[in-house]
């Protein structure tokens, strides 16, 4: 699967922009959104912010949200199909990355 990720950190660049992975993702395992953020972080870019699931990963708290393909979805419950997708921050003041002030 084509990941498109945003990037940006305001302490290096003045705008966002995109970066591509490649990522092994098999239809039949359905990979969540957050199974391939951290797949990108573990083994691509460990650079990557994003809102990791160490306390939730119910869909209950919406501290992972980002946009799919322009599209607010939970990042630990949603699992995108087809072969390609582009991550963004979900809305509001981005921080780093897709990681966005709460």
């Amino acid at each position: 699967m084509k990941v498109r990720v945003y990037r940006y950190d305001a302490s290096t660049q003045p705008v966002g922009c995109f970066q591509e992975h490649d990522v092994p993702v098999v239809a039949a395992e359905r990979w969540t959104v957050m199974d391939i953020l951290d797949y990108i972080s573990l083994n691509l870019d460990s650079g990557l912010a994003y809102y990791r699931h160490s306390s939730c990963n119910l869909g209950s708290c919406a501290r992972c949200m980002v946009k799919v393909n322009g599209k607010p979805v939970l990042a630990c419950a949603f699992v995108p199909e087809g072969d390609e997708i582009t991550l963004e921050p979900a809305t509001g003041d981005i921080v780093r990355d897709l990681v966005i002030k709460q």
